[in-house]
């Protein structure tokens, strides 16, 4: 019997969580609104994040200390998982999360940029895979039966939230130091970001008719965020029990288990073509040389 160590499989466990959140999502947001998906996942997100915290750590009231994950909350995930769900709504699980996920090069180019690092040759190779496997399937606009499956303009949504997530990631390393746990900052995090969307909601009162969920994709929505709350506490555990050079590129799996997941469930709704398997693969492996270089 094989002894996979225990990191592996939580990081694992991780990527198959966030796959399976996105495809739940997929399903709830072909008939309801993103916006609706959103304040349904946030909501349970915060709910399970805050209730691990204060079972598992001493949390303490400290705004000063929170003030990198506050900050953070009003971009993401609100704003990010926002124009991911609207991608997932217009263009598909097989474009959105390899798209969405090359934000490590976001996060590396701005750090070259803003704190004057450097890009080893094996994180050279890696941009490069990312931007190719990117190009792929930004010109993957066809099924095998030839239809059009999208338009180049939607493409934007995700590409956004990865530049959105890949922006915020300096602000959550900047206070990583400061919270009792990486958890506890994923609730101030994910709190924030629900005050966002709630004040959101009550200046455009227009808005708050897309949170008429049918029964249905409600369930879908719940299902997304307890998903995606698990990927969050496999991701913490993983962190812990074993090195982040070994844990991170595993994270990034993500979009191959959601090419499995697709293909069994969602094959007629989803751009599955070589070109797109070829993508994605290019996406993650070129974010693992990135991270395993920085």
């Amino acid at each position: 019997m094989i002894d996979i160590p225990i990191q592996i499989l939580l990081a694992l466990g991780t990527a198959f969580a966030f796959a399976t959140s996105s495809v739940l999502t997929r399903f709830g947001v072909e008939r309801s609104a993103p916006i609706a998906a959103l304040f349904v996942t946030v909501t349970v997100n915060a709910i399970v994040l805050w209730t691990v915290s204060i079972m598992l750590y001493d949390v303490t009231i400290n705004l000063w200390a929170w003030r990198y994950f506050l900050l953070a909350g009003v971009f993401a995930p609100v704003i990010g998982r926002l124009c991911n769900y609207i991608g997932l709504k217009r263009v598909g699980v097989n474009l959105t999360l390899p798209i969405s996920n090359s934000n490590p090069l976001v996060s590396i180019m701005l750090a070259m940029l803003l704190l004057n690092e450097t890009l080893s040759p094996r994180g050279q190779v890696g941009a490069l895979a990312v931007i190719t496997g990117g190009i792929l399937l930004a010109s993957a606009n066809r099924n095998d039966n030839g239809a059009v499956a999208i338009r180049y303009s939607d493409l934007l949504f995700p590409v956004a939230g990865a530049v959105i997530y890949g922006s915020v990631q300096l602000l959550r390393k900047a206070g990583m130091g400061l919270v009792p746990s990486p958890a506890v900052g994923a609730a101030v995090n994910l709190t924030a970001s629900w005050f966002v969307i709630a004040a959101f909601l009550t200046v455009v009162p227009s808005q708050r008719d897309r949170l008429s969920i049918p029964r249905e994709d409600l369930q879908y929505f719940v299902l997304a965020g307890i998903a995606s709350s698990f990927g969050l506490i496999c991701l913490y555990a993983a962190l812990l029990s074993g090195t982040v050079v070994i844990v991170t590129p595993l994270l990034n799996t993500t979009p191959l288990f959601a090419l499995a997941l697709t293909y069994i469930f969602l094959r007629d709704r989803e751009p599955f073509t070589l070109q797109v398997i070829a993508g994605t693969t290019l996406i993650v492996t070129g974010v693992g040389l990135l991270v395993m270089s920085s």
